[in-house]
């Protein structure tokens, strides 16, 4: 089970999610939606649209996370 830290819009602490399974970069956007109570917005089932899409029309700038204590990765708006 992996244990991710998602930083966004420059918050200083983390949002944990330790999931049963890896999750996509769109899944970790979903993620952060859920937690934000941002359900009447775009779902985190996109319909196709990108990460990208997604992060700018949520109104949510540059998303970092972690997996398992690993590099950062970097999501952009």
């Amino acid at each position: 089970m992996p244990l991710y830290q998602i930083w966004y819009n420059d918050l200083d602490q983390p949002l944990v999610v330790n999931p049963p399974y890896r999750l996509r970069d769109v899944e970790i956007v979903g993620e952060v939606l859920r937690h934000e109570h941002r359900a009447n917005r775009q779902s985190a089932d996109p319909s196709g649209l990108t990460v990208r899409e997604l992060l700018r029309i949520n109104g949510l700038r540059n998303l970092r996370y972690t997996m398992d204590e690993s590099e950062p990765v970097t999501l952009t708006g």
